[in-house]
């Protein structure tokens, strides 16, 4: 019994269920992920980084750390850590499991098929809370319930805001598309040109559902109203554009209907106006974020203590504000200016080589590298105008996207790289 839970692929079936299933479970999943990170620890007993990137990792938790003792309020920002740490010790160890290309291959697309149902509900909810529907159906209990929620006329599914379900669904948006590509490319150099009956048939099913649910990510997101997820949406499919000379024109086509539509009939329910962009209060909230990062620039004032520092009202359209809208404006105010360097040193390293291995790696590894640096060009992009990360989802996402982008550069790095 010791033996079959020490063993890889026993942890690969576990962090696989929990990763997979966690936007509908939750919680429910946080224990088996738990246990992989331990398993992980007591089977290599080491952390699975290089030295460079382990001392940055180590850095940031050393400073995040500091950081808390000189908070402004330190029971809520020794509260707030729980929304690094866990991710951070997960980032040390995952990519002890994702060794070769096929699993990487395997997780993308089981989070792109497991996003179809809440791309489904998304677009029944913004049906349901949309103005126009009929009495009789605006009676229905179900209608009544998605009605009664927050965010008139706004898709959330499962999710606590709409903006969260848009951050969510460009990340797997991102690998849907690449993904696509990368099953083409895998078919095109199969040695094997006349598959099995029982292979060829499971593979069309898989090729069918890897299309449906990258397409229904638009769904979804149009649905959520959310108009950074729709910006972010055109530039993944722009730039996926790019790398796919036969389906340049069609995406181009798709990404400029998209934008018309959304223009002249809003985005779930929102109307779209240049007077709404320059007048977006995001603007009033930067400037006294600034002003915040002025007083306090190297330990800054505690994680999460940016809402208790915001006075009530100061900006009319929010009365109330968790975060400044900008992930990295938060992190230099809440953790200090060292600590955001270290977090770009990080993250910029990692994508720098990432996109440098693109003109080298064979095909297929290039079509996987392309999936999984345009979700975590979602990831960033969404991160220029909104916080997202306080959805457990999300932030989980967002540094398994991180570890399977360095462990697809140690793959691509090998001479012989061979899946």
């Amino acid at each position: 019994m010791r033996r079959l839970i020490s063993s890889t692929s026993f942890i690969w079936r576990l962090f696989r269920f929990s990763f997979v299933s966690f936007p509908y479970l939750f919680f429910a999943a946080f224990p088996a992920l738990s246990a992989v990170i331990g398993l992980l620890w007591i089977k290599f007993r080491r952390s699975a980084l290089d030295v460079t990137t382990r001392n940055l990792v180590l850095a940031i938790t050393g400073l995040l750390w500091l950081s808390c003792l000189f908070a402004a309020n330190r029971g809520e920002a020794f509260l707030q850590l729980f929304n690094f740490y866990p991710y951070l010790l997960l980032f040390t160890v995952l990519p002890h499991l994702l060794k070769g290309t096929e699993p990487l291959a395997r997780i993308a697309t089981d989070v792109i098929i497991a996003a179809i149902p809440i791309n489904l509900i998304a677009a029944v909810e913004y049906w349901l809370r949309a103005p126009g529907i009929p009495a009789w159906l605006r009676r229905t209990e179900l209608s009544r319930w998605f009605r009664a929620r927050p965010h008139k006329e706004r898709a959330m599914v499962m999710f606590g805001h709409p903006n969260a379900l848009a951050a969510y669904l460009v990340l797997v948006l991102g690998l849907g598309l690449g993904m696509i590509l990368y099953s083409r490319l895998n078919a095109a150099a199969s040695d094997n040109p006349e598959p099995k009956p029982e292979s060829s048939r499971k593979f069309s099913w898989q090729k069918a559902l890897l299309y449906s649910g990258t397409g229904a990510c638009l769904l979804g997101i149009f649905a959520s109203g959310s108009r950074n997820g729709l910006l972010v949406a055109l530039s993944q499919l722009l730039i996926f554009g790019l790398f796919t000379p036969a389906s340049r024109i069609m995406l181009g086509l798709g990404a400029v209907g998209l934008a018309t539509g959304a223009a002249a009939l809003g985005v779930g329910g929102r109307a779209l106006s240049q007077i709404d962009w320059a007048n977006d209060p995001r603007v009033g909230v930067w400037r006294f974020a600034f002003s915040l990062l002025a007083e306090r620039p190297w330990l800054g004032w505690g994680l999460g203590n940016f809402k208790l520092q915001y006075p009530p009202g100061l900006i009319p359209e929010y009365k109330y504000i968790a975060h400044p809208h900008n992930f990295w404006l938060l992190l230099a105010v809440e953790a200090g200016i060292p600590v955001l360097l270290l977090f770009c040193w990080l993250v910029g390293r990692i994508c720098v080589q990432a996109v440098r291995q693109l003109r080298t790696a064979p095909p297929p590894e290039r079509a996987l590298l392309l999936a999984y640096l345009l979700a975590f060009w979602g990831c960033l992009a969404f991160a220029l105008f909104d916080v997202t990360f306080y959805d457990a989802r999300i932030n989980l996402m967002h540094w398994v996207l991180l570890s399977s982008l360095y462990a697809l550069i140690q793959i691509t790095q090998q001479p012989d790289c061979k899946n």
